[in-house]
């Protein structure tokens, strides 16, 4: 299974901050970089099944018990 590797937790809703640590400063330069590129900031779309755009990263979904939502029953 592949895992957001920008959000804080993967798609069954378990924390991986290492993950996060490692690759979300790599998406905010990356879109920063576009922002720069284009001459114009970029605005967020509308949210998905998966997420919502937040600044240059990911917001935060609703946390239950520790974890994120569940979102591998989707085919």
């Amino acid at each position: 299974m592949f895992h957001d590797i920008w959000g804080p937790f993967d798609f069954r809703g378990l924390p991986h901050p290492d993950v996060e640590k490692q690759n979300a400063p790599r998406l905010a330069a990356a879109l920063q970089s576009l922002d720069a590129l284009l001459g114009v900031s970029a605005e967020p779309g509308d949210p998905t099944y998966f997420g919502s755009a937040e600044g240059h990263g990911v917001k935060i979904p609703e946390v239950i018990d520790g974890r994120g939502p569940d979102l591998t029953d989707l085919p």
